[in-house]
């Protein structure tokens, strides 16, 4: 009756995906993670396709928690989702992995875009549109049709990083 539970999960597992078998990567396959929260008395059942991050756990659970949460935190409440799964949102989740050889990959996903770089952009850059492409199979950073929405994405990446 006023318990709140929170499910998640580590990341995802390439099995084969791209060429990939592990968990080093910056594709949705191995980024994405279940996140679920029961909230006495706000209903169950729903779900949201907005972009969220694990970062936003602690937020929420204070929030939900009539507890003060840090202002400087990275996170955000997820509070009006719970509410309504379709409410305005409009922030990004940030991923970011280190490989051998000091290779480090950043990835900026919004609810149609995923930009990543790899050493800032030196040893490449991917972008992939989630609307006609949710498994990241055609990579449009070298199209220059998509130079706006790729300089946008890599302005985010420099904010955060």
């Amino acid at each position: 009756e006023n318990t709140i539970v929170v499910f998640w999960s580590d990341h995802g597992y390439n099995v084969g995906q791209h060429g990939q078998w592990m968990k080093q990567s910056l594709f949705e396959t191995s980024a994405r993670v279940p996140l679920i929260f029961r909230v006495p008395k706000m209903g169950g059942g729903k779900k949201s396709n907005r972009t969220v991050e694990l970062l936003d756990i602690y937020p929420t659970l204070a929030e939900l928690a009539n507890l003060p949460a840090p202002t400087d935190l990275d996170g955000k409440s997820l509070v009006p989702l719970l509410k309504d799964p379709a409410a305005t949102w409009e922030k990004a989740a940030y991923t970011q992995v280190k490989r051998t050889n000091w290779v480090v990959g950043r990835s900026v996903r919004t609810e149609r875009w995923r930009y990543t770089e790899w050493n800032e952009g030196k040893a490449g850059a991917e972008l992939y549109d989630h609307d006609k492409d949710p498994d990241e199979f055609n990579n449009l950073a070298a199209d220059t049709h998509y130079q706006a929405v790729r300089t946008s994405l890599k302005g985010e990446l420099e904010k955060r990083f």
